[in-house]
């Protein structure tokens, strides 16, 4: 993928369950972020975040937690309902019994469906959090993306939506047939950061489902990579790239320990003592680099090519 000058794009939703237009030449690019993808970049944030809610709820519903609570339930509804009669005449006489067996069964089923339904209400408050970012876009983006979506091309700009187009650059948006597939945007951490470290963070990311694994991930973290590096602007000898991302998304955390991330720690999610108990949380994950170091440096000055693979800029 190469950053170019790109005719300008009509503001639009970019949804993952979307189907893109066939229709359009089979190009791709990456672009910084303008006004007109501002919807854009902001629906494949907040969808990306929502897919996570599926994997936390599958975590907790295979969870040996919760096999444990659907076990002692059958056990003590079977006991109290078929215990006596086992006790005093046997299994065979369960044969006779089927009225009281299939309403051990009905019952069993429906706990299971009760529990597996509140765990499901547990991890809403994933989406929730992913909901949140239409309106507090200031965190992903480093300033009001639905302001910044009123910002006219070639219009004079007032100093504050100047300011806007300056932190714009820190988002990279991946563009296939017209359509935006891809974002990452990263923000610096000027209260992690002195002369010795230069501290930023990937406070956003989204790509449609279909591409997951295609290595576009790859290369938009590779572009965070390097994004930080001019952002230091080689002020500090040490750059921390860090990034959130839910225990249970395995995938993701896949890619990172292949660039070479590193886990620093876990943070609860707020709103769910139950995911806590679950051990569902959040985690950071870091790439330290020290650009004194040759190879550091290239790691630093490298941008990504379409398949992964890392290319000079």
């Amino acid at each position: 993928m190469s950053e170019e000058h790109k005719p300008t794009l009509a503001q639009k939703t970019a949804r993952l369950d979307y189907l893109m237009d066939e229709k359009a030449p089979p190009t791709i690019y990456s672009t910084k972020l303008t006004p007109e993808l501002s919807e854009a970049a902001l629906n494949l944030t907040i969808d990306f975040q929502r897919q996570k809610q599926t994997g936390a709820t599958m975590r907790l519903i295979k969870h040996p937690y919760t096999f444990a609570i659907i076990a002692a339930a059958f056990g003590v509804f079977s006991t109290w309902t078929l215990g006596q009669i086992v006790k005093d005449q046997g299994l065979r006489e369960l044969k006779y019994q089927l009225d009281k067996v299939i309403s051990v069964i009905v019952f069993t089923t429906m706990f299971t469906c009760v529990v597996f339904h509140l765990l499901n209400r547990q991890t809403e408050v994933i989406r929730d959090n992913a909901d949140k970012i239409a309106e507090s876009s200031e965190g992903v983006f480093g300033f009001n993306i639905r302001e910044f979506a009123a910002v006219k091309a070639g219009a004079k700009v007032t100093k504050k939506e100047r300011e806007m187009l300056d932190k714009a650059e820190n988002t990279s948006i991946v563009v296939y047939r017209d359509t935006p597939i891809a974002v990452i945007s990263l923000v610096p951490v000027p209260a992690l950061s002195n002369k010795e470290k230069f501290v930023t963070k990937i406070t956003g990311a989204g790509i449609r489902k279909v591409y997951q694994r295609s290595g576009i991930i790859e290369d938009l973290l590779d572009w965070a990579v390097y994004r930080s590096g001019v952002l230091n602007n080689s002020k500090s000898p040490k750059i921390l790239v860090c990034i959130e991302v839910l225990s249970t998304d395995s995938d993701l955390k896949k890619v990172l320990k292949a660039k070479q991330f590193q886990f620093l720690e876990d943070r609860p999610l707020s709103g769910s003592q139950v995911l806590a108990l679950y051990g569902i949380k959040n985690e950071i994950w870091g790439l330290p680099l020290n650009v004194s170091k040759l190879s550091d440096a290239e790691v630093v000055k490298s941008k990504a090519g379409s398949t992964g693979a890392k290319r000079k800029a």
